[in-house]
């Protein structure tokens, strides 16, 4: 009987140590085969854990920081390895292997030499035939196009389930629709006909501007302010001074990015009669950390700067600095003070 009760005893335990295993697994980042679609509309699968992560461009890596995946990058575009914000997050981001950028390209046998789990590959160029390499070579990799909040939000789910922590991208994106609401319940005070126009210079010069197919564009319709671009197709597109003048826009945006030098072309006395220029309603997209124009969650709070320094009427009494700082710390673990950052955003 003594015999009976103990083998009944193990198989008792043996049983309870299975369910042990079945219910830790999750816990310890374990997870079966996945696959899911990315935003190319290419089939995915992923094994197991991802551990070892190559992003090629700014707006992956941005993302990559905000879902906490930072230690887990191992190459990295080159120009993301002089960001402010990733320094101070990741003090070693500065000594990654670098592989190149999506406008110089992407240095293929570097990547591979990595062993990445993960690769993070853009729409635009050559990403298509890059994932087709590395597929080939059995390496994964995902396609994002972050060109709105909508595609924005998209990126971050496709990023999670292929890392595995979905949980994550669920608290970031309710971060960055949270602030989104916040903008949205003071801009519909205003009626179409009192919402005033706007002009986003790029990087590339002073009369290159955000098209309605870019960020820039959803950025300033949800801040209130219409962009006078907006018909306009593709990327960065460039127009003459007498396009720019012609539009007379309300407010000038000017990339973070954008050479002071070229700047200083706004005291040309031919653009004196622009709206903005004459009411110096001119600033810099912040901040000096990372542009919050770029396709990630923190272009939410460049959205909530825009209304804020358009409509402050709106904004009276509302406490921007202490919600930028919020928002960073929810996203980081480090408010935007804390790291020392600033908007940068004054011209005059």
């Amino acid at each position: 009987m003594d015999k009976i009760k103990t083998r009944y005893l193990h198989l008792f335990m043996t049983i309870c140590g299975i369910l042990l295993i079945i219910v830790l697994l999750p816990m310890t980042g374990w997870s079966e085969t996945r696959t899911f679609k990315d935003m190319a509309g290419r089939n995915v699968t992923i094994c197991g854990n991802v551990e070892r992560i190559v992003t090629t461009f700014k707006p992956a890596t941005l993302s990559l920081f905000s879902l906490g995946l930072q230690r887990k990058i191992v190459g990295i575009d080159t120009g993301s390895k002089r960001d402010r914000l990733f320094q101070a997050l990741l003090p070693e981001v500065s000594i990654l292997t670098g592989i190149g950028s999506k406008s110089t390209g992407i240095n293929f046998e570097t990547v591979v030499s990595l062993s990445p789990d993960l690769v993070i590959l853009y729409a635009q160029k050559d990403g298509i035939e890059l994932a087709k390499r590395l597929a080939m070579m059995k390496i994964p990799s995902i396609i994002i196009l972050p060109e709105s909040f909508a595609s924005v939000d998209t990126s971050l789910q496709i990023i999670a389930e292929a890392a595995g922590v979905t949980e994550r991208a669920v608290e970031v994106r309710a971060s960055m629709n949270g602030i989104l609401k916040l903008v949205e319940k003071r801009i519909n005070q205003l009626s179409p006909d009192n919402r005033k126009t706007g002009y986003f210079a790029s990087p590339r010069g002073l009369f290159s501007t955000a098209t309605g197919n870019m960020l820039q564009d959803d950025m300033f319709s949800r801040a209130g302010v219409v962009n006078v671009a907006h018909d306009l197709q593709g990327y960065f597109q460039d127009i003459s001074p007498e396009q720019f003048v012609a539009w007379n826009p309300d407010m000038i945006i000017l990339s973070q990015h954008l050479h002071q030098h070229v700047v200083k072309r706004l005291n040309d006395p031919a653009l004196k009669q622009v709206t903005a220029v004459a009411q110096k309603t001119v600033y810099r997209f912040p901040c000096d950390l990372t542009p919050w124009d770029f396709p990630s969650p923190l272009a939410a709070l460049g959205t909530l700067w825009l209304a804020d320094k358009t409509y402050p009427e709106l904004f009276r009494g509302f406490d921007i600095n202490l919600e930028i700082d919020n928002f960073h710390h929810r996203l980081f673990g480090k408010t935007l003070s804390e790291m020392h950052g600033n908007l940068n955003d004054q011209v005059y």
